[in-house]
């Protein structure tokens, strides 16, 4: 897959994929939309939701540039109820380092060693390995296939999903109902699914294996984003 460094509109950097004209985070701002989305009404939604969670799984669908787990990281430090994190991300199509050092993430947060370790942990470690990433988080990344993978996972699992893959209208077989299935069963009761796609074909699909489904306010550039919720 041909990829470019680009720049976004907040300054944070993304990659484009050249072939589909489609970039791995919103062209308005990769920082403030995975901030927005993943970090906000994911992790920290869920934790305001439920104040006296203690050890907490996340699954991310598409491990990509690495910022969502970055900032699920740092933001994690916040929450003193929290002791500790698995984060499982799958990813079929990993960045290169060379790529990591461009996008240069570690400075959108001041270049602070915590940041700058955990980047650098996230894109160097073994696949197929839990890795530290903080005294509190550690990391699994699998390199497969969404299909392959998503019906491995353990049933109820999960408390948090990040569906963060391609649009539907470049990958729309990564919006099916086949591959919600597999992620609803994957989650814990009371646990949320949250992806930047608000689309019709989306919400019908989320909500046809079981899902509650909401649309709330998106980031800069997208009106809707979608918070799914299993009862």
């Amino acid at each position: 897959m041909k990829r470019a460094i680009t720049t976004s509109e907040d300054g944070s950097k993304t990659l484009l994929l050249e072939d589909y004209n489609e970039s791995y985070h919103s062209r308005f701002g990769a920082l403030s939309e995975s901030r927005h989305i993943f970090a906000g009404e994911g992790l920290s939604r869920y934790l305001g939701d439920n104040p006296n969670t203690e050890e907490l799984s996340i699954f991310e669908a598409g491990l990509g540039t690495g910022l969502n787990c970055l900032l699920t990281a740092l933001e994690i430090e916040k929450f003193k109820s929290v002791k500790r994190v698995k984060y499982l991300a799958v990813e079929k199509y990993p960045i290169t380092p060379e790529e990591a050092s461009m996008l240069d993430y570690p400075s959108l947060f001041g270049n602070s060693k915590l940041a700058g370790y955990i980047y650098e942990t996230i894109h160097s470690s073994n696949w197929g390995c839990n890795t530290p990433l903080s005294e509190k988080m550690e990391l699994l990344k699998i390199c497969s296939s969404f299909e392959q993978y998503f019906p491995a996972i353990p049933h109820e699992s999960i408390n948090i999903i990040y569906y963060d893959a391609f649009s539907p209208e470049t990958q729309p077989e990564l919006w099916q109902e086949e591959i919600f299935i597999s992620l609803f069963r994957a989650l814990k009761p009371g646990g949320v699914l949250v992806t930047y796609s608000s689309k019709g074909i989306v919400k019908r699909a989320l909500r046809a294996v079981g899902f509650e489904v909401k649309r709330v306010a998106g980031p800069k550039g997208k009106k809707h984003i979608l918070r799914a919720s299993k009862a």
